[in-house]
């Protein structure tokens, strides 16, 4: 591997044209931060797309350094149409769902109610599995447009949650504990008994026109899948507000003493992170 092959990757960036495409969880940012600060380094790169600088990768990441007022970020910087590039996302999983706050739901089997996520005609498919057959309950959203499907999910979720805004009546015991899971491993979920609330993926033009327009999607929104993902960069977060030549030097001195001691190395194999 050659070092120039991740330099030319990587380019420093002012935090101010980063423009975020999903909003943070609060509690993410807060540990974020808090590890960020005790490391006192940017581990991963921010991920951007190139011609737009669009957070694909490392909204919370872009959260925190403008916390810290931190004047620049080390960025990877792709080119988003590129088909190598996947979008996938992520589905609301649970073991607890108080399934007397859903409501009328209509019954169908799988392949139709996807079709009619994608096509914005409802905003979740609960998916759950009965032995060796899945039920499918759609819950139809008020208007086929991006916006209308995002809040009629937000009201739907706040309902299960238990939350005020969603309408949950006193007394009627606990929310659903929710979770998010990446939509590649709804099976496994299904087969270990949990109910998954299925919604539809949202397209790469949506994600930058969504961005550029000031509307970030809601938390959890997006599952990008780049190959060649630069991770465990770790700058030191004090050459982020040094003059941008200043923090190439040290950043391509460091990337091409890694690589010449081998510290550096593609990984073709799947593997989990622990952040």
């Amino acid at each position: 591997m050659l070092a120039d092959e991740i330099l030319e990757k990587l380019q420093i960036l002012p935090i101010e044209e980063l423009k975020i495409h999903e909003q943070t969880l609060e509690a993410n940012e807060r540990n974020l931060r808090e590890n960020m600060l005790n490391l006192g380094r940017l581990v991963d790169p921010i991920i951007v797309d190139k011609d737009r600088h669009v957070v694909l990768d490392g909204n919370h990441r872009r959260a925190v350094l403008a916390s810290l007022k931190t004047e620049h970020a080390v960025c990877q910087v792709v080119d988003y149409h590129d088909p190598s590039i996947h979008i996938g996302g992520w589905y609301l999983a649970t073991k607890t769902l108080p399934v007397s706050r859903l409501g009328g739901g209509e019954k169908v089997d799988f392949k139709a109610g996807h079709s009619a996520l994608e096509r914005m005609e409802a905003a979740f498919m609960l998916v759950q599995r009965q032995g060796k057959k899945d039920s499918c309950t759609l819950f139809p959203s008020s208007e086929p447009k991006l916006r209308t499907v995002i809040e009629d999910q937000r009201r739907m979720v706040d309902l299960l949650r238990g939350k005020p805004d969603g309408g949950a009546e006193e007394g009627n015991g606990p929310g659903a504990d929710l979770h998010f899971v990446e939509d590649s491993r709804l099976g496994y979920f299904l087969d270990n008994g949990y109910s998954v609330l299925v919604r539809r993926n949202f397209t790469k033009e949506e994600v930058i026109a969504e961005a550029v327009a000031g509307r970030p999607l809601p938390p959890k929104s997006t599952r990008h899948m780049i190959p060649n993902r630069i991770i465990r960069l770790n700058v030191h977060l004090g050459y982020l507000n040094e003059p941008p030549e200043a923090a190439w030097n040290y950043i391509s001195e460091m990337v091409r003493k890694r690589v010449r001691y081998g510290s550096a190395r593609y990984y073709t194999e799947p593997v989990i992170v622990l952040y």
